[in-house]
């Protein structure tokens, strides 16, 4: 197993006028992993997308890998991680095991074909207490699309709040106002995902989002970066390029953005991408996609 440290550590300012104290209000080590058509094993099978039809289903070899990559963030400090593309409960538990992770899954329900959710677990031993939040289902009119899972932490005087998104595909790098039908419907998403922003930024609350975004925010210039409120933070730092798999994606999709509505945030450590150290062909048995890990301090102001 590989970690590939990113080499760009930043304190950004949010903004906010005032100097801060020096001392973090809140610290949290958050991950992000989309674990690609992640199944209980039941009917894997049937689950389109990664599996293909049961051509790449998952061998104990495959799972006994990706618990190494739990081990290994366990190891990296992580408490929180954002999950995406899982089936139930019982598909996070294969890995994700009761005694180390408290589990919040996302409501949604789907057909047996299309079983994508979001979740978040938050280890146990990292002493948050969780208040969970209805899922933020405004971004799917009909019901039908990835909810984003919302939660409060809190852990004596420091509090956070936490979510895990997985928005439409197909308007990774296009201008939001193409014609493309997936860019009028990832604009309208980052527009809901825009106002709840706004609410917390109201409220005064760190907060940290977390997921597949399906945007190449790090590209520099990208317009949905640049249209987020807040001056946020946004991880991978731009310009980055990932590692995973070789590079097999130009820019990455996945990010932890956060953002600090009365002070300021910075990375406590540098960014990381968690490898898997698998050859190649071993892809399409995984994910797709790495694991991120940020290390975040959000400091008040005096």
């Amino acid at each position: 197993m590989r970690i590939h440290r990113g080499t760009a550590t930043f304190l950004l300012s949010l903004g906010v006028a005032g100097a801060a104290t020096g001392q973090p209000a809140t610290e949290i080590t958050v991950a992000t992993w989309n674990i690609a058509w992640f199944g209980d094993g039941i009917r894997d099978g049937v689950l389109r997308g990664n599996q293909r039809g049961g051509r790449f289903l998952r061998r104990e070899a495959d799972f006994a890998r990706l618990r190494e990559v739990v081990t290994r963030l366990m190891d990296h400090g992580v408490e929180v991680v954002g999950l995406q593309e899982v089936e139930n409960a019982a598909a996070v538990r294969r890995i994700f095991p009761e005694n180390d992770w408290d589990l919040f899954l996302s409501t949604r329900e789907t057909d047996p074909e299309w079983s994508q959710r979001t979740a978040i677990v938050v280890r146990r031993a990292a002493g948050w207490r969780v208040e969970r939040h209805p899922d933020v289902i405004e971004w799917s009119p009909q019901g039908r699309d990835r909810h984003g899972v919302d939660l409060t932490l809190t852990r004596r005087e420091e509090r956070v709040r936490v979510l895990t998104v997985h928005f439409q595909s197909g308007c990774q790098g296009e201008p939001l106002r193409s014609a493309k039908p997936q860019c009028g419907f990832l604009r309208m998403q980052f527009a809901v995902l825009k106002g709840w922003l706004f609410e917390r930024m109201a409220e005064g609350v760190p907060t940290v989002v977390a997921g597949d975004w399906n945007r190449f925010l790090s590209r520099p210039g990208d317009e949905a970066a640049a249209g987020l409120p807040g001056g946020a933070l946004v991880l991978p730092p731009p310009g980055s390029a990932p590692a995973c798999w070789g590079g097999f994606f130009d820019h990455y999709v996945d990010h932890i953005v956060a953002f600090a509505p009365r002070g300021r945030v910075s990375p406590r450590t540098a960014f990381e991408e968690v490898l898997y150290g698998a050859p190649s062909a071993a892809r399409d048995r995984l994910s797709d996609h790495c694991p991120l890990v940020a290390t975040l301090g959000f400091e008040a102001r005096r």
